[in-house]
């Protein structure tokens, strides 16, 4: 067995050994697709040395007054900095549940190289996170009383936030390991709430069929704010790597479909559907995302042309 399966399997028994639980932060189902959000590693990591824009929006638990709304907007490509393979990004993120606020702003470098028959890439990220309570009509849901833990005026405050990530690239594996929110930015001028220290991994194969134009694509996904742990299964299905289909499992919170379809050269789109398998799919009626990719050239001058011969001059 090669270094890079013996690794890949160690990684695979490690996320099955720390995925016992549900919990609450932020796991996008099409997230495969773009891993810039989770991990600052990925940055660069395009295919044809393009850019890559995405924009993915989130809606959770459909049904319910205040549900979040997770909005993420980034683009990132390949670039050689001073002569050294790197990647570069640029994220947007705005986070709307009930009364909170929190949109937040990042810069994303990677450094990349070389590594066996892919390419690692090691990333940090560091931006600002803002957050805002608009919770003046703030109730109980029996309409009296007040809950003495939501602040009644609207308070605002900007805190700075950092990740740290690696991720891996090769014609068959994939994966990587990052830590989002390092500094746990507090949240709002009280500092009541904060953004806890996240981690994500992921791991995934890419099958072809011999002779055919079918790919299987299965994977692992791990998220974990170390007090509870989410863990998802998921298998894509490409054909002609235009279409694609899948289902994924998150463990004790939901069975996912998800379509997708590169419309022309370029531009994709792909729609998920949750449907909640716990006590609240009798008040909710899942969670939907969508994706919008797009993938371009970007032409950097190589610096002013100079001529000997005076008859330019």
């Amino acid at each position: 067995m090669s270094v890079v399966k013996k690794l890949c399997c160690g990684v695979f028994f490690l996320l099955m050994v720390f995925s016992t639980k549900a919990q609450q932060t932020p796991q996008f189902s099409l997230g495969f697709l773009n891993r810039m959000f989770s991990n600052p590693g990925y940055a660069g990591n395009t295919t044809e040395n393009l850019f890559t824009a995405t924009a993915l929006n989130r809606l959770e638990m459909t049904g319910f007054e205040g549900a979040p709304v997770i909005t993420v907007v980034d683009l990132h490509g390949p670039v050689a900095l001073f002569g050294i393979s790197s990647g570069v990004g640029v994220s947007l993120y705005n986070d709307m549940a009930g009364a909170l606020r929190a949109p937040g702003f990042s810069l994303t470098y990677a450094y990349r190289h070389k590594i066996f028959d892919g390419t690692i890439g090691i990333g940090v990220t560091a931006g600002l996170v803002a957050s805002w309570y608009t919770n003046q009509n703030w109730r109980l849901p029996e309409g009296e009383g007040s809950d003495p833990s939501v602040p009644t005026n609207e308070i605002a405050g900007m805190n700075f936030d950092m990740d740290l990530g690696a991720y891996y690239q090769s014609s068959t594996w994939f994966g990587g390991v990052a830590c989002k929110h390092l500094t746990e930015p507090r949240l709002g001028v009280d500092k009541k709430g904060s953004l806890p220290r996240t981690l994500y991994a992921n791991l995934g194969y890419a099958y072809a069929f011999d002779e055919s134009e079918w790919m299987i694509m299965p994977m692992v996904d791990l998220v974990s704010d170390f007090a509870q742990t989410g863990f998802s299964l998921k298998t894509i299905v490409y054909y002609k790597k235009i279409y694609w289909a899948g289902l994924a499992y998150r463990w004790n919170q939901a069975i996912v479909g998800m379509l997708g379809i590169e419309l022309f050269e370029g531009l994709k789109i792909a729609y998920a559907y949750e449907y909640l398998i716990s006590e609240l799919n009798r008040f909710s009626g899942g969670c939907h995302e969508l994706l919008l990719n797009y993938s371009f050239a970007i032409t950097i001058p190589k610096g002013s042309q100079r001529y000997k011969s005076i008859r330019y001059l």
